[in-house]
């Protein structure tokens, strides 16, 4: 077998659909690629890599550009995922071959690391090594007080994204691996995600909150709140009751906003959250700091597309 490695271009969507599908034997993997294909404004087919034998496509790795926090900076990174070899072309060394190239294009253009959620006894044979979690707040909705504030709810407008953008960095300036989101309306609002402004009587935002479709009053799919005034988003919460919400214990909300009588934050470490360095030494810093316990795992906030896959 002799396989032929190239950026992804016009008219590989359909086989790329189909390798991602055999792959994994759904199509999730294929939706998401689909999906950070039309929505997210830093998808880039240069780093979304295709494997061929002759004329047959036998493999795929997706590599996004993405901003993350590391150790208080904004480091220019790429999430790989999925990465999908054909069933009878597998163990062959081809999801290897993706990760290099991927690798290489990385190393070309800047990036200092890649990272991923992935099999733990796979991907560590390719430099990843298991860093970072999966991070949770736990509210008591028994404990919750009653809100004493009326919301009115709006869609997010292009205006609104500004004040999404500055408080989305203040929830993740302090969590290590938090996927900074930008100006581009796509990135905060998309079909089947219920993404939403909160706003006060007097016409202050109050805050903005994410869930998968029919969220509310569906508690248990809550994902996120922005928020500035701690007080409103302590009402929002109140008024909303989700049981969870995805955020660390390091963040704005956890900080500011949380009571423990009904509010408690977690991140675990998963071996299956893993990181690459491409430029050497940016991770050691970071490891050190786990290793040590001065600092928590950190925290993926995936963008708008991995919610719907």
């Amino acid at each position: 077998m002799s396989i032929r490695l190239r950026s992804e271009t016009s008219g590989d969507e359909e086989a790329i659909d189909i390798v991602n599908c055999r792959a994994f034997g759904e199509m999730d993997e294929a939706n998401l690629v689909r999906l950070l294909r039309t929505y997210y404004p830093a998808f880039d087919r240069r780093y979304s890599i295709t494997a061929w034998d002759d004329e047959q496509l036998v493999g795929h790795a997706l590599f996004t550009p993405a901003q993350i926090r590391l150790m208080g900076k904004t480091v220019k990174a790429l999430a790989v995922g999925p990465v999908a070899v054909l069933p009878e072309s597998q163990r062959t060394g081809i999801g290897g071959e993706l990760l290099r190239r991927g690798h290489e294009l990385g190393k070309r253009d800047g990036f200092r690391l890649t990272f991923l959620l992935g099999h733990p006894e796979y991907y560590p044979r390719h430099g990843y090594k298991a860093c970072f979690g999966f991070a949770r707040v736990t509210i008591d909705t028994e404990n919750l007080p009653p809100a004493t504030q009326k919301f009115h709810r709006s869609p997010v407008q292009l205006a609104d994204v500004p004040w999404l953008v500055e408080r989305y960095a203040a929830e993740w300036a302090e969590v290590d691996f938090g996927w900074l989101w930008g100006m581009n309306l796509n990135e905060w609002t998309i079909p089947c995600v219920s993404a939403m402004l909160w706003w006060t009587e007097d016409g202050r935002r109050a805050a903005y909150t994410l869930a998968k479709s029919g969220g509310w009053p569906q508690e248990s799919k809550w994902k996120m709140m922005l928020a500035e005034d701690p007080m409103l988003a302590r009402e929002v919460i109140s008024t909303i009751k989700p049981k969870t919400l995805e955020h660390h214990p390091s963040g704005w909300l956890a900080k500011n906003v949380l009571d423990p009588k009904w509010g408690t934050a977690e991140v675990n470490a998963s071996r299956a959250a893993m990181a690459c360095e491409l430029e050497e030494g940016i991770l050691q810093p970071y490891l050190q700091a786990l290793e040590s316990n001065e600092h928590l795992p950190g925290f993926c906030n995936w963008p708008l597309p991995f919610m719907l896959c």
